[in-house]
């Protein structure tokens, strides 16, 4: 009889600590804030670029990421960080090709893909070289052709 009651006060016990420990679990899940993932692929001529240099900007707060093998990044925001609604930057940089893309958030994922390029800009000095060497031959052309109307 007495083992009897000592099973009984083992049982209770223990599923005693079983509902707690599901009760603490249950909280705790709950206790995390809501997330805004902004992911995607970062490609170049169609192929997934690996090791490239993602920036995510969201209402003012900034997240980094590295490319795995497959492209793929992940920047995470809170909700209260990154709105529903909100516009997304994401910039992606891997030696001198870059690439930038804009996007709203769409809920708790938002998928922006984004294809970096290799745009060389010629130095400003050249292209003043350039415009200085035409407004020169202008002139000069139309210097000549005055001198011709005056004679």
């Amino acid at each position: 009889m007495r083992t009897i009651k000592i099973m009984k006060k083992l049982i209770v016990g223990a599923l005693s600590a079983v509902f707690i420990t599901a009760g603490v679990a249950t909280a705790g899940a709950h206790a995390a804030a809501p997330q805004t993932d902004v992911t995607g692929v970062i490609t170049e001529n169609h192929v997934a670029v690996a090791g490239a240099t993602v920036t995510v900007l969201c209402n003012g707060h900034t997240q980094t990421d590295t490319t795995d093998a497959f492209g793929s990044y992940l920047a995470i925001f809170t909700t209260a960080e990154c709105p529903f609604g909100v516009t997304v930057k994401v910039t992606a940089m891997k030696g001198g090709n870059s690439g930038v893309t804009t996007g709203t958030v769409q809920g708790i994922t938002t998928k922006l893909n984004l294809a970096i390029v290799n745009v060389s800009i010629p130095e400003f000095g050249l292209i003043g070289t350039i415009m200085a060497g035409g407004v020169g031959v202008g002139m000069m052309a139309y210097m000549r052709r005055r001198q011709q109307m005056q004679s």
